[in-house]
């Protein structure tokens, strides 16, 4: 009400009202909720600037072995590689996911497909007969039957061939990171152009209520190589050639607690949130073939692969 009277009313603004307020995750329990959800926790917080200005930034640098700390690599020539085939796509499991919905089938309680509606009311029947595509937010990285392209056995993702997992040492002491997060990776690839997919990753240890941890997904982005230098002058790349991709999360703010791992999950797809890249360098949306990508995470000296948290200093 206060912010409509300002912008709406002309009122003035309140006085010593902080202008920024975010929210914390990460502060739950992490036990089973009666409904059946992790209890992530969390809480609102006001803040005077945005991006914070205590935020301490930390570089945690990839490694061969799929550890993630602050020890730059000591090898000359070290890095990982995995297949990307276009054709079976990492399914998405939840995430910062809009508008995804489809109209219900007649055997999933939906209009009959013979049914026209009348003028105008094609938006009533759609809105009263939406179901989800994919669950939007939270979930445990793990594939399963409700997720679009998951195949048995269901595994979890990180278990993948085509997905490489990094991850820190068990937290010694709550650590939270508040603002946006920054990859930079040194890759190459067979392929002309290819995708790179990038996830943030609060692993829960193993517990009664979940006896294999729970991998929570907070945020994740993709970058198409084509793009890594410019949106409106694509720019193709050799194959076997080292380049460096700078890949910016959307903002985020959890508390990692002590105990836990984080973790940064690279592929090359995220399906269906993400179209899939041919892989075959065509004209976007126009390829004629799918074709498979090796594509390669260098983790060396020269080439160092690291991820930038902004970290929130704990107040004493």
């Amino acid at each position: 009400m206060k912010f409509f009277d300002q912008h709406l009313k002309g009122f003035p603004a309140p006085e010593n009202d902080p202008p920024v307020r975010i929210y914390v995750m990460g502060t739950g329990n992490g036990k089973k909720s009666a409904e059946g959800h992790l209890n992530h926790g969390g809480y609102w917080r006001d803040e005077n600037e945005w991006p914070l200005e205590r935020a301490q930034f930390q570089t945690l640098y990839l490694h061969e072995d799929g550890s993630l700390d602050s020890f730059e690599a000591m090898e000359d020539d070290s890095s990982l590689t995995y297949t990307y085939d276009p054709e079976k796509p990492v399914p998405t499991i939840g995430g910062q996911l809009v508008g995804m919905f489809k109209i219900n089938s007649p055997e999933d309680g939906g209009p009959s497909r013979d049914e026209v509606p009348e003028f105008l009311d094609q938006w009533t029947l759609a809105r009263n007969n939406l179901g989800e595509v994919i669950a939007a937010g939270g979930f445990h990285q793990k594939e399963g039957p409700q997720w679009i392209g998951a195949e048995e056995p269901y595994q979890l993702l990180k278990d993948r061939a085509d997905v490489l997992a990094f991850e820190t040492d068990l937290l010694e002491d709550d650590t939270e990171v508040t603002g946006e997060v920054m990859i930079k990776l040194w890759v190459s690839s067979t392929a002309v152009d290819t995708d790179f997919t990038v996830k943030l990753i609060d692993v829960y240890p193993a517990s009664d209520d979940y006896p294999e941890g729970y991998h929570l997904n907070l945020v994740d982005t993709i970058q198409r190589a084509r793009y890594r230098n410019s949106w409106t002058e694509p720019e193709m790349m050799t194959p076997g050639e080292a380049v460096e991709i700078s890949i910016t999360l959307w903002p985020t703010s959890n508390v990692f607690k002590k105990g836990h791992r984080i973790r940064l999950d690279v592929s090359s797809s995220n399906f269906p949130r993400f179209d899939i890249n041919p892989n075959t360098g065509e004209p976007v949306g126009r390829h004629t073939k799918m074709i498979k990508a090796d594509n390669t995470i260098h983790t060396s000296a020269i080439h160092a692969s690291r991820m930038i948290l902004p970290i929130i200093p704990a107040v004493r």
